[in-house]
């Protein structure tokens, strides 16, 4: 389901008030396909699957049960319920789960949800990757379970004490990776540029958190990690609680943690070398304001190298004059269309045709990711998708008639080839390993591939029953791939990383990377000798070599102050050998590798392993030993507690069959709670609002039930609404029923009671992420009774059939939209079928740009216009803002709120700053809205009372605009000054106070010659 028509059917069916206009905005989440599910379970969990996700169900069974060993001895808890994990085969299929109500893009390796602390995750070509993500998101849903009881129910409530993203997601990398190289890298680089503490709540959480609960293992002992948590378990207060568990304040606690990483990483900087040391950079993303410029792919003959960089804010494709680096050109912009709606950022690869005209890529094209062939000469587009589940690493041939790329398809990642003449694919490798990043020698008679198959050379020596989860898929290596004779030829061999690997001029060499010290360096592996040496000794590393026919210029990737960019060499291959040494992470890991090899040795003598060979205990579950305590610092234990009941697990028998498979089970539909909790709402005519919401799904998410209530002594006083949403499908369908009430007490008419009750069903047809058809069938009755006065009563009834157009690329930020467009056009007509029906037909339209001069600096204009024509011809009633809590209306509300047409049948049109509401009252209506948006304050730290504020936006803006009836008596000036034209400016701040965006305005109304005395506005909400 896409976001936008369930906020949609909430606006509508819970607000009440003008429900013929409610649409929003708001971008798509497609089903372009339909998923027949299965499920299988082990001991603890429910794996759900689709057809050809099989071998990624098992695998992710086995994988869970393995983390979850590790789990409950590091949190010395077990699970209270049976967690669900839903698995894609692809990320383009993951999103279109329903679990997950908005949008996932390419960052999002998995996701675990708190309303039935269900995991979902794809897979998306690498095993290590895979594994990595599911016992990432495992340890969300253990410590879900653990902290709230595995409900968001108990956060709402209040319950218990919510911890910051870095906690929770610091926390999920440091027991799903405990530390690898690439978080060594990052960390360095944090620390070496001190922004390792400030980047905790944002762009740090990961890294900075994961390099924290090392600290604490590794200071206090893992045992304090747990303490910790069943702390904050028994609080309301983390800070509280953390205090308590580590005897220390978090920010003492911070400061030697920091410390710690100077002593660490700040020698690094006198032994290794900067990237622009050694090389000469191409890209500042400082300067852009960019935070990735990599997959860099050089021209054939090096006077261009093309680029993917976010330096306007999106993933684009960039091409560089390398004569003249100024000279910058766009060619793709993503994000944008849904021909290039993601450019593979994480795993990139382009390259250029032989003769240099054109450039060849992958992106996610709508239901699928096409490859691409973009002519830079004509800047024609060739676009061809090939039916499988993901398009990776394209490299063009030195003859020019094939494309090599990574293709996924079932949980496999292969390399295959598209040949341009033939039109048609061919698969090079077929086995259950992931071969990554193919690049071509220059005779066209091999490809080098990056793959952790180990030995397995042949796939007829790949076994019938071969088990990915017992594999060591976590080391990758270079191998060759002879294209006439398929036989594949293993080129580096250990424990290290290698990749980005590239043929010299006359393919006697390649040079590739590999962290065997710890960081991520340029080797040269002659093919001749055999011989391995590394010719850089870089601080951050280098990724995604690309190098020119000739050899004499090599262009790569680097990582430093929180950003890559790319740098070139000239006459790579006549660089020095040099000697590197291991970092202080692979020096800890190889002695703790050595007394884990003494142990085993004494314990065993077959568990040791040949010197060089890939080390594999880390895929033992051993148990910890006594640990010594002496230098520990412990905490008051003295806190709340509660005995909680284990989830039973599933006999072995009960999942599996006798022959060991896992028994496979057809999914059936069943509902559960998702969420019961009371919500307030601001309603113009009504003021706050409070009610009760319960909410119900299934285990996918395909079936959605939402029931509301607010009940008054009988029905005729309450609210009551329900619904079902039914996602499964490319159109979403809903349906619901609803009944209003609310009471107003008048000066002229006393006691009054509105009551608005009917039913309606909507249809939603995403074209793309970025537009869509909305259609709707209302049918509502809306009464006005007066209680205190014996005046007739008043009754309308109508059909409303609606249909609305909407399209969004707008990019949201902090209180609105910050870049792109969104922009909508709908019809309603509601016929004369009685004397006490409406009838009347609108039209309407809104247009809104976004600018982005800056990440902090925005421009907003809007243009919205509309008009009623018919017997019952809405009313447009100009003026105000959206949840106005100080508001004005003109003339009082007693003068417009005695017709119940006038209630449920109008429109406020909105925001006018300077105006009341009821300014201006017509048919027709015009506006203008123009913002520009700023930060006014970073950061606001209150003494008394103690509250911290964040981000303060400030915003400058103008409302030029009208409504009327006949445009033919419409006059905008009279005498020099405004007449029915309205016009205004002014100034406002934004902040979010207890969950509520609150907006400060200060306007003056302008007439042409005057500007009135100012108007406050203080309200809630967005900006548009």
């Amino acid at each position: 389901m896409h976001h936008s028509l369930k906020q949609w059917l909430w606006i509508v069916l819970v607000m009440g008030i003008s429900s013929v206009s409610a649409q929003g905005f708001g971008q798509n989440k497609v089903q372009y396909r339909d998923f027949d599910w299965h499920y299988l379970q082990t001991e603890h969990f429910d794996i759900y699957f689709y057809s050809g996700g099989f071998k990624a169900a098992v695998f992710t069974a086995e994988t869970a049960e393995n983390a979850y060993l590790y789990l409950k001895r590091d949190f010395n808890y077990e699970l209270t319920k049976r967690v669900s994990i839903i698995v894609y085969k692809s990320h383009n299929d993951f999103q279109q789960t329903n679990v997950i109500s908005t949008y996932l893009p390419e960052g999002v390796g998995g996701v675990t949800e708190l309303y039935k602390n269900r995991v979902v995750v794809p897979f998306e070509g690498s095993y290590a990757q895979f594994r990595h993500v599911i016992h990432h998101e495992l340890v969300h849903a253990v410590m879900n379970d653990m902290l709230y009881g595995g409900s968001v129910q108990s956060i709402i409530s209040g319950q218990i004490a919510q911890v910051p993203t870095w906690f929770a997601e610091g926390l999920a990398e440091y027991f799903s990776v405990r530390w690898n190289t690439k978080t060594d890298m990052q960390v360095r680089d944090a620390t070496i540029n001190n922004y390792l503490v400030q980047s905790l709540p944002t762009f740090g959480a990961y890294f900075g958190g994961n390099a924290f609960f090392r600290y604490i293992a590794e200071s206090y002992g893992n045992e304090k990690i747990s303490e910790i948590l069943h702390k904050i378990k028994g609080s309301f207060r983390f800070e509280k609680a953390f205090q308590s568990a580590m005897g220390l304040k978090l920010d003492e606690l911070m400061e030697k943690w920091q410390k710690k990483m100077r002593k660490e990483y700040w020698p690094d900087i006198r032994d290794r070398q900067e990237s622009e040391e050694f090389a000469h950079r191409l890209t500042n993303h400082r300067e852009t304001n960019s935070y990735l410029n990599i997959s860099p792919a050089i021209s054939p003959n090096g006077d261009k190298v093309a680029f993917l960089s976010n330096m306007d804010g999106k993933q684009s494709i960039y091409i560089m004059d390398m004569f003249d680096e100024e000279n910058i050109k766009q060619i793709i912009r993503g994000e944008t269309d849904v021909n290039f709606e993601e450019l593979h950022w994480l795993s990139p690869g382009m390259s250029w045709s032989p003769d240099a005209k054109k450039l060849t890529f992958s992106a996610k094209a709508g239901d699928q990711d096409a490859l691409y062939i973009y002519d830079t000469e004509t800047e024609e587009i060739t676009q061809k998708k090939l039916g499988l589940d993901g398009i990776f690493s394209t490299a063009w041939s030195p003859k020019g008639d094939e494309i090599a790329f990574v293709g996924n398809l079932n949980g496999s990642a292969d390399i295959y080839v598209y040949n341009l003449v033939q039109n048609q694919i061919e698969k090079l490798t077929d086995d259950p390993f992931s071969d990554t990043y193919p690049h071509w020698s220059n005779d066209g008679q091999h490809i080098a591939f990056v793959s952790e198959r180990g030995g397995y050379l042949r796939k007829e020596d790949v076994p019938e029953n071969f088990d990915m989860s017992k594999h060591d898929y976590n080391n990758s290596d270079i191998y060759i791939l002879d294209r006439n004779s398929g036989e594949i030829t293993r080129v580096t061999e250990g424990a290290s990383l290698e990749s980005d690997q590239v043929f010299g001029p006359d393919d006697s060499k390649l040079l590739y990377t590999s962290d065997a010290n710890g960081i991520s360096n340029i080797y040269v592996y002659d093919l001749k000798s055999g011989e391995h040496y590394p010719i850089t000794n870089l601080l951050s590393g280098a990724f995604q070599l690309s190098l020119d026919k000739k050899g004499n210029t090599l262009v790569f990737t680097s990582f430093s102050e929180l950003g890559f960019d790319l740098y070139s060499v000239k006459n790579p291959f006549e660089l020095p050998r040099v000697t590197l040494e291991k970092t202080e992470y692979l020096k800890k890991l190889d002695d703790k590798n050595s007394l884990l090899s003494t142990v085993n040795i004494l314990e065993n003598d077959s568990t040791a392993t040949s010197e060089g060979q890939p080390d594999s205990t880390q895929k033992k579950v051993r148990i910890p030993q006594p640990t010594d305590y002496s230098h520990y610092v412990f905490a008051d234990l003295n806190r709340r507690t509660r005995k909680v009941k284990k989830a039973a697990p599933l006999k072995k028998e009960e999942y599996k069959r006798d022959d060991g498979a896992y028994r496979v089970h057809n999914y059936k539909v069943k509902f559960s709670a998702d969420l019961v909790n009371g919500e307030a709402n601001y309603n113009t005519y009504w003021g706050f609002q409070g009610f009760t919401q319960i909410a119900y799904s299934d285990v996918l998410g395909n079936h959605q039930i939402y029931l509301g209530t607010n009940l008054v002594f009988d029905l005729r006083n309450s609210w009551v609404v329900a619904q079902y949403l039914y996602l499964p499908k490319r159109i979403d369908y809903g349906v619901s029923i609803f009944h209003y009430a609310n009471t107003y007490a008048s000066v002229y008419y006393g006691l009054s009671r509105f009551r608005n009750y009917g039913a309606n069903v909507l249809a939603s047809r995403p074209f793309d992420k970025f537009s869509r058809i909305d259609a709707s069938l209302y049918y509502m009755a809306a009464e006005l009774e007066y209680l205190s006065l014996p005046i007739p009563s008043q009754k309308v009834s109508s059909f409303l059939p609606s249909l609305q157009y909407v399209f969004d690329t707008s990019e949201w930020w902090y209180t609105g939209p910050r870049d792109g467009m969104r922009g909508r056009v709908s019809v309603t007509y509601s016929p004369e079928l009685s004397a006490s029906s409406v009838a009347f037909t609108t039209v309407k339209g809104d247009l809104r740009k976004y600018f982005k001069l800056h990440d902090y600096y925005h421009l907003a204009i809007r243009l919205a216009g509309g008009i009623s024509v018919g017997r019952d011809a809405q009313n447009f009633y100009f003026g105000g803002v959206d949840n106005w809590l100080n508001r004005k209306f003109n003339g009082g509300l007693d003068r417009y709120i005695n017709s119940v047409k006038d209630v449920y049948f109008s429109e406020f049109v909105t925001p006018v700053r300077g105006a009341r509401f009821y300014e201006k009252v017509g048919h027709q209506y015009g506006l203008v809205n123009a913002e520009f948006r700023f930060p006014l304050i970073l950061r606001l730290d209150l003494g008394l009372p103690p509250v911290s504020l964040g981000y303060i936006q400030g915003v400058l803006f103008s409302d030029v605009g009208s409504a009327w009836d006949d445009p033919s008596r419409f006059r905008a000036f009279k005498n020099g000054r405004t007449d029915d034209l309205f016009i205004s400016y002014g100034t406002g701040a934004r902040v979010y106070l207890l969950g509520f965006l609150l907006k400060y305005d200060l306007a003056w109304q302008y007439d042409w010659q005057n500007s009135s005395r100012p108007r406050h506005y203080f309200s809630i909400g967005v900006d548009f």
